[in-house]
């Protein structure tokens, strides 16, 4: 299995890959990638977590295996409470500053990914999403 970076930014490159032509029908960009309610805005960075890149990117770390890779036991059953009990939310570690820091750069690596893609695809992102990016 490749690390989770790697895997995560190969994930993400597919799924936009895959839906260059939806998002210019659309006008948005909606992805239902197979994982958790499938069905999640790649550019959605502010605000809830709900259908946004951090809940995908948190339902990809815990479909794919990676945080029972890198989360002690009691982490990783308490962030498996949050997926199957508060799906619209995103795993924390309450007192690790190691793993939240690991977590963290995952989803920077996310923001970048998507963000800089879609900027290279002459996509239009927003303002807010734009600002991740430096």
């Amino acid at each position: 299995m490749k690390d989770p970076e790697t895997e995560l930014v190969n994930f993400l490159n597919k799924i936009i890959d895959e839906n260059i032509e939806n998002f210019k029908e659309q006008g948005d960009f909606i992805v239902r990638p197979g994982i958790a309610y499938d069905r999640f805005d790649l550019t959605a960075v502010d605000g809830s977590y709900d259908m946004s890149l951090a809940g995908l990117v948190h339902h990809f770390l815990y479909e794919r295996g990676h945080y029972e890779k890198i989360l002690p036991k009691n982490e990783f059953e308490e962030c498996e409470n949050v997926v199957k009990n508060y799906p619209e939310s995103i795993y924390g570690p309450e007192d690790d500053e190691d793993i939240q820091l690991t977590i963290d750069e995952l989803h920077h690596v996310a923001r970048q990914t998507v963000g800089n893609k879609l900027k290279n695809l002459k996509f239009k992102i927003s303002d807010e999403f734009e600002e991740l990016l430096d």
